[in-house]
């Protein structure tokens, strides 16, 4: 134990952060990434084009369904909207799903590629593709740990403005000490938001010991007890033809939605029959909660029917706090604000790892078997992280589009180069690793646009056309990555290259320069 309170603080933020600090990382990473989870689906799958919401979209899927899903018990409209350019019809009868995609004014059907394109990090930063075996449990203790190194951490930093107002430039270890208390004190806000809502949206999870000493059936029964649910439908078994004019429906929503009328997916049941009716959810945009508010309507008359019972306030509060942690609700701006967040709570994280081995270093005459895991975990979960997430990019564009377990073998391609990337580092001089992954993801980032137009002109040129700023958006930002990544790169070279150039020269070596030196001004 530390003599006082805030050295033992001081010694709990330093190792917190380091048992854990790469599983952050990657938690933080591909969370933030997920903020734009619908506009990265979108450059993913260049079939879709951008579509805006309009009655005759709706109308059309009616048509469409009606000729294709006469006897399903089920329909489904998917709409696209300003971030989702997805129009999406599904049908079910039984257990038999079927789905297509629609497109332009004529509902022309289109095939795009399998992919899980943004969706894959939103699952991976709480799941680590470990579903079956605790990744939610692994997150959920990063998420604590996260909250102990912030809290400890504020107690480490006692002096919030003059942390805040200083950077020191000259020796890489003092800026990067000076930039990683800058970067927690401007993400203090967020971090403590991300980690505790996290930790409240599974709090049956985590402390199921009170569900299971009242229910039988535990968390699952709790929550069946408390969620809320339309009341059942019976069929009457008597035929009834849906309605084919949604413009009504529209008209009564957007007197009962005044604020935000837009409608995120309209779903049948029983179509065909007396009882069948129509459930309208609405969007996200300006809600909290996770939840979308929903509207009932009889499927052939169109009349307004009970809807959905409201919740218990317990429930709301996580929904809010499930909103509020993957921000649905929130406006370009905020979003943005957001997502600046999240990549500063990256480079906290980072610059922290980094911070710590180097302390370490100044201080030994001799590296041993921890400082040299603890280099090459450094590289390969930042940097080969980093290039992983490019290198999923690259394998949408590359892979057959038509080859069977697409979506699947995208990951496959991420995981791979992740490894690659550790063995790399493992090969190298940690130097030498550090530069050639930081340069190679530069590179990556810089040529994808260039290899995305040159397999295909028209993508681009359609995007243009149709004033897709989302697909030109996501190809400025890998610009803009690529750039920051190259100055990052040619920073780390210089500095490495001055602090080798200002190594002293050890006294044998400096003997044979001065021998050398006195023998040719003998002569």
């Amino acid at each position: 134990m530390k003599p006082d309170f805030r050295r033992t603080m001081i010694w709990l933020h330093t190792y917190s952060g380091l048992l854990i600090g790469w599983l952050l990382f990657a938690v933080f990473f591909t969370g933030t990434l997920s903020y734009f989870n619908d506009e990265i689906s979108q450059w993913m799958q260049p079939e879709l084009a951008a579509q805006p919401q309009n009655e005759d979209i709706i109308n059309a899927s009616l048509a469409r369904l009606r000729a294709r899903g006469t006897g399903a018990d089920k329909w489904r409209i998917d709409l696209p909207d300003q971030r989702n350019n997805q129009w999406r019809l599904q049908w079910q009868e039984g257990k038999e799903r079927q789905t297509i995609y629609l497109q332009g004014e004529n509902g022309e059907q289109v095939t795009p590629r399998a992919t899980q394109g943004g969706n894959f990090f939103r699952t991976f930063h709480y799941a680590l593709e470990l579903r079956n075996y605790g990744g939610r449990y692994i997150t959920g203790i990063a998420a604590m740990v996260m909250l102990l190194a912030v809290f400890s951490g504020i107690f480490t930093h006692r002096r919030f403005f003059r942390d805040f107002f200083t950077l020191r430039k000259k020796a890489l270890l003092k800026t990067l000490t000076d930039f990683h208390a800058l970067a927690g004190v401007v993400t203090i806000p967020f971090c403590l938001m991300i980690c505790a809502s996290a930790l409240i949206i599974y709090i049956s999870l985590y402390m199921p010991w009170s569900a299971q000493h009242y229910l039988d059936g535990g968390t699952r029964e709790l929550n069946s007890k408390v969620t809320t649910y339309l009341p059942e439908l019976k069929p009457a078994k008597v035929y009834r033809e849906p309605i084919t004019d949604f413009t009504p429906i529209v008209g009564q929503v957007a007197k009962l939605w005044p604020d935000n009328p837009d409608i995120k997916r309209i779903s049948f049941e029983h179509p065909f029959d007396a009882n069948g009716r129509i459930i309208v959810e609405r969007s996200h945009k300006l809600s909290l909660s996770n939840k979308s508010d929903v509207l009932v309507f009889s499927s052939h008359s169109g009349r307004q029917l009970a809807g959905m019972p409201p919740e218990r306030t317990a429930r709301k509060v996580r929904r809010i706090f499930y909103g509020l942690h993957e921000a649905h609700f929130a406006q370009p701006g905020l979003r943005w604000l957001f997502f600046i967040s999240g990549l500063l709570s990256c480079a906290l994280i980072a610059s922290g790892l980094v911070i710590w081995l180097y302390k370490r270093l100044e201080k030994v005459k001799q590296r041993h078997a921890g400082h040299f895991i603890v280099e090459r975990l450094n590289i390969a979960g930042i940097a080969g992280l980093v290039l992983a997430v490019i290198g999923y990019f690259y394998a949408n564009r590359l892979l057959p589009v038509a080859i069977d377990e697409r979506a699947r073998l995208e990951i496959t391609v991420l995981l791979s180069i992740w490894l690659i990337s550790l063995i790399h580092s493992v090969c190298r001089p940690a130097g030498k690793a550090w530069r050639e992954q930081l340069f190679l993801a530069s590179l990556a980032c810089l040529l994808l646009p260039l290899m995305d137009f040159i397999q295909e002109p028209q993508r681009l040129m359609r995007a243009f056309e149709q004033q897709n700023l989302i697909y030109i958006g996501f190809e400025l930002a890998l610009l803009v990555m690529g750039a920051l990544l190259y100055k990052t790169a040619r920073a780390l070279q210089r500095r490495q290259g001055r602090e080798q150039g200002d190594k002293p020269v050890s006294p044998k070596l400096r003997l044979k320069f001065s021998n050398a030196g006195s023998k040719s001004n003998a002569a």
